[in-house]
């Protein structure tokens, strides 16, 4: 392919665009908006086109933050609508391609290197040889995105982990800290997402420290204890996600949670739960990090392979 590929991650709060030519993304070219300032995802593109009138399309792709399937997606919080054919001829027939942002950021997973990644849990040895990975999103929502890698291409399962029950052994971590109230949370997304994370420090509060009365030093405290049992949480999710998808390769987290989480003395916590041994010989040490790249979904865009 000559010419350059326009790609796009379309967030719910804001749209990023750029170019990219042979696999690599050309950062002088990427350029953010705000949705809110926009109508349509049509309207965010005709804005960057118009500042770029020499670029050559050649193709598009584009990460949407939102279910994809069969050629159409949407956001899950904002009332925009892609179809692959619409948008083609929107871009005088090139071809365009829609992926799932986490599916994006799979494919990126495979390209990163060290400046682009925080390490949580490190291993002696490389796993870069391993065909098995994992993108855990935890932001607005949660959700995964298993990746493979064969013969040089990375390819993708379609999940939508966030809407199954709550595993039993994170239910119990709940029931034994806030009792009956821990009933109103159900699903992995209940838990595990910046609502989640909202909801439940402040049943902690409600129950730690009703009338904090200005008392910074209580409720400095009141926040890092919580931080350390949800550090905890979310160590038993991954363990459970490295038995379930065996991710030798590594887990890459994606969003603030996680990110802002595991930059706290919490991390210890965390770090200690995922490296205790496992009954199942089979699952091995994984390699965790956070993805720091805010371009990385538009480098999986860049390279992915139709």
């Amino acid at each position: 392919m000559t010419g350059d590929r326009l790609v796009a991650d379309i967030g719910g709060t804001n749209s990023r665009l750029g170019l990219a030519r042979a696999g690599q993304l050309n950062t002088a070219s990427v350029e953010s908006f705000r949705n809110d300032d926009f109508a349509s995802f049509d309207d965010v593109l005709v804005r960057y086109l118009s500042d770029r009138e020499d670029a050559q399309i050649a193709d598009a792709v584009i990460a949407v933050a939102g279910p994809v399937h069969s050629g159409r997606a949407r956001l899950t919080n904002r009332d925009w609508h892609f179809d692959e054919t619409q948008l083609s001829r929107s871009l005088g027939g090139r071809p365009v391609s829609l992926l799932n942002d986490l599916a994006a950021l799979g494919q990126a997973s495979v390209f990163l290197g060290l400046d682009s990644l925080n390490p949580v849990v490190s291993l002696d040895e490389s796993p870069m040889d391993e065909a098995q990975a994992l993108v855990v999103g935890i932001g607005t929502g949660f959700n995964v995105s298993p990746v493979v890698i064969s013969k040089g291409r990375v390819a993708q399962l379609d999940v939508e982990y966030g809407h199954i029950c709550l595993p039993a052994d994170i239910a119990t971590e709940l029931s034994a800290r806030f009792g009956a109230h821990a009933s109103g949370f159900t699903t992995i997304e209940e838990v595990f997402s910046g609502r989640g994370y909202a909801a439940l420090y402040a049943l902690e509060q409600a129950m730690t420290a009703p009338e904090p009365d200005g008392d910074t030093a209580l409720q400095t405290r009141v926040e890092q204890e919580f931080q350390f049992f949800y550090a905890g949480l979310l160590a038993v999710l991954t363990r459970n996600l490295m038995l379930a998808f065996l991710p030798r390769r590594g887990i890459f987290f994606a969003g603030g949670v996680a990110r802002n989480l595991l930059s706290t003395p919490a991390k210890a916590a965390f770090v200690d739960i995922v490296q205790g041994p496992f009954a199942l010989n089979a699952v091995g040490a994984v390699p965790v990090h956070n993805i720091l790249d805010d371009a990385a979904a538009l480098k999986g865009c860049a390279v992915y392979a139709r």
